[in-house]
C-alpha cells in the first residue's frame, strides 16, 4: 500500500501537507543561485530511449527502497558557482566506482577533468558545459589526478584573472572555462582511469535493473525545471521546505513552457530509490492541488540522488544526508539522460602477494584454444576443458580466460578439478563487453596436477550472447 508520506524516509514533510504557507517566490533561505549547464553540451550526441535496449538482468521483482549504495559514496561536493555539474556527477560515479573496488577514500580532481574534457578530448570549447560521454571518454583515455594536484575553484575566470575572459561565448578563450592550464604535478602526476562507458535507457526499469545487477549508480544529464527544482530563478512560486528536503517533482505544464524559455539542464548521480514514497503536487501557482474527494493529488516513485550543490543548500534535510535529494522517476524517464561505467581494477595497498610469483618460477602453461558458444539465459552453460599429463600437486596457479560477450555482466564463470571448484567471475563488470582476464587461484593448492581441468561458462540472463574464444593454465 502507498503513503501520502514516506514516514520510513522523511517524517518532516508532514507540515507540507498541513499549510500552504511554505510557498514563497521571494524567499532566499537557499544558498546562491545553484549553477546550471549549458542545455545543448548536456544532451549532444545523446541517444533517445527508443534507440537503446532495453533488457532486464536482474532477477524478481525490484524491492521497494533500494538504499544499500549510500555507504559507497564520496562526500558531497559543491560545484561554486561555476556551470560544471556533469563534471562533479562524473567524478561523483567515478569516486563511488573506486570505493566499490576497494579504495577507501578517493578524492579526484574535477578542475584536472573539465581541463581534459575540453582540451584533450576537444569537447565544447566555447562553453563550461560537458557531458557524461565526454567526461568518461576523458577518463577513461587520459585519466585524471587526485584532487590534491590541482585542486577545484569555485569560480570561473573573469577579466581579472585574464582580459580575454571578458569576451563572450565564441570569442572567448577555452582556458577561461579551465581556469587556465593544469600545474605540472597534475600533469605528470598519477592519473586514475575508469572502464568505457555506455549509455543506458533512462526508464525506471531500466536504472533500478542496472544498480540491482551492478550494486553501482547512474549519471543522469536532464533538462532542467525551475519550479520542480524550487530553483531561485523560478519565475513560478517556490516551495522551499521541498528545497531543504531536496524534493524534484515532475513539471507540470506551466513551468516547463516557462523553463524552456530560459532552457538549461542539470546532471547529478541517482544512488537509489523508494517506489512507494508519494509526495503532494503543486500547480503552477504553487499551490497543493485537490482531488475530487479533497485529497492532496501526489506523485509516487522517486529515485535517491547525490547532487552537487553543497551540503548548506538543497537537500540540507534530506534523510540520507545533506546534499542528497528525491527526484521523480517519471521526470527521469521523460526528460533524462543515463549513462554509467563499470567498477576500476585497481590494486590495494598491502594486498599484493610480496612477490610470492617470483619465487614459485615461471611454471608450466597450458591452453585450450577451442572456440565454444555460450547458451543465452541457459543454466546448462558452455563447458571446455584442459588435459594435464604432468606429476606433482599444485603449489600455485594462474588461469587467463578470454571470452567475447556482449554483456559481460550476465556470466557465471568457474574453474573445477577433481571435485574442487573455484568461481573466477561473478556477473560483474554490467553491460561491459568481453571478459579477458588473469586470476590468481588458492582453491587448488595441494590438488594434483594431472587430469581434466574444466572452464565452466554460465550466461545467466537473455538477450546478450557470446562465445569462449580460449585459456591458459599456469600451474606451479
Amino acid at each position: 500500500m502507498s503513503r501520502l508520506v514516506s514516514f520510513r524516509a522523511f517524517a518532516t514533510v508532514l507540515p507540507l501537507v498541513l499549510s500552504l504557507s511554505a510557498c514563497d517566490p521571494a524567499t532566499d533561505t537557499d544558498e546562491g543561485d545553484a549553477p546550471l549547464s549549458d542545455y545543448d553540451a548536456l544532451f549532444e550526441g545523446v541517444p533517445t530511449n527508443d534507440a537503446l535496449p532495453f533488457d532486464i538482468k536482474a532477477d524478481g521483482p525490484a524491492p521497494i527502497l533500494h538504499t544499500d549504495l549510500l555507504e559507497f559514496q564520496s562526500p558531497v561536493k559543491s560545484q561554486g558557482k561555476r556551470g560544471v555539474c556533469s563534471i562533479f556527477s562524473t567524478v561523483a560515479l567515478m569516486e563511488h566506482l573506486y570505493i566499490v573496488a576497494g579504495d577507501a577514500d578517493p578524492d579526484f580532481s574535477e578542475q584536472y577533468l573539465q581541463w581534459s574534457a575540453k582540451f584533450e578530448v576537444g569537447s565544447f570549447p566555447h562553453t563550461s558545459g560537458s557531458n557524461a560521454f565526454y567526461n568518461l571518454q576523458a577518463i577513461n583515455r587520459f585519466g585524471i589526478p587526485a584532487e590534491e594536484a590541482w585542486p577545484y575553484e569555485i569560480n570561473e575566470w573573469d577579466e581579472f584573472d585574464d582580459p580575454e575572459c571578458d569576451k563572450d561565448n565564441e570569442d572567448r578563450p577555452t582556458r577561461c572555462y579551465t581556469n587556465g592550464e593544469p600545474p605540472e604535478s597534475a600533469r605528470n602526476g598519477e592519473k586514475f582511469h575508469l572502464p568505457r562507458g555506455r549509455w543506458i535507457n533512462s526508464s525506471r526499469a531500466s536504472i533500478m535493473d542496472h544498480i540491482r545487477v551492478t550494486g553501482t549508480g547512474v549519471v543522469v544529464g536532464m533538462d532542467f525545471f525551475y519550479q520542480s527544482w524550487n530553483h531561485r530563478k523560478s519565475d513560478l512560486p517556490r516551495n522551499m521546505d521541498y528545497w531543504d528536503q531536496g524534493i524534484v517533482l515532475y513539471p507540470n505544464e506551466t513551468d516547463i513552457e516557462v523553463s524552456h524559455e530560459k532552457r538549461a539542464g542539470h546532471s547529478i548521480l541517482i544512488v537509489g530509490w523508494d517506489s512507494d514514497l508519494e509526495i503532494p503536487i503543486v500547480d503552477a501557482d504553487g499551490d497543493f492541488i485537490e482531488g475530487p474527494d479533497g485529497e492532496l493529488l501526489t506523485e509516487k516513485g522517486f529515485f535517491i540522488f547525490k547532487n552537487s550543490w553543497g551540503t548548506s543548500g538543497f537537500g540540507i534535510n534530506n534523510p540520507h544526508g545533506a546534499g542528497y535529494g528525491f527526484l521523480s522517476m517519471e521526470y527521469v524517464e521523460k526528460w533524462g539522460n543515463a549513462r554509467v561505467a563499470a567498477t576500476p581494477d585497481i590494486v590495494i595497498p598491502g594486498d599484493d602477494d610480496d612477490d610470492d610469483d617470483d619465487d614459485a618460477g615461471e611454471g608450466e602453461t597450458f591452453s585450450s584454444t577451442d572456440v565454444i558458444a555460450i547458451p543465452d539465459n541457459d543454466d546448462t552453460g558452455a563447458s571446455s576443458t584442459i588435459e594435464v599429463d604432468t606429476d606433482g600437486d599444485i603449489e600455485s596457479l594462474t588461469v587467463a580466460i578470454d571470452i567475447r560477450h556482449s554483456w559481460r555482466g550476465d556470466l557465471l564463470v568457474t574453474l573445477e578439478k577433481d571435485g574442487v571448484s573455484e568461481t573466477l567471475h561473478n556477473r560483474t563488470g554490467g553491460g561491459q563487453a568481453d571478459l579477458i582476464a588473469t586470476f590468481d587461484v588458492d582453491a587448488f593448492e595441494g590438488v594434483s596436477k594431472s587430469g581434466t581441468w574444466t572452464l565452466h561458462v554460465e550466461d545467466t540472463a537473455a538477450a546478450d550472447t557470446g562465445r569462449i574464444e580460449g585459456w591458459t593454465l599456469t600451474l606451479r
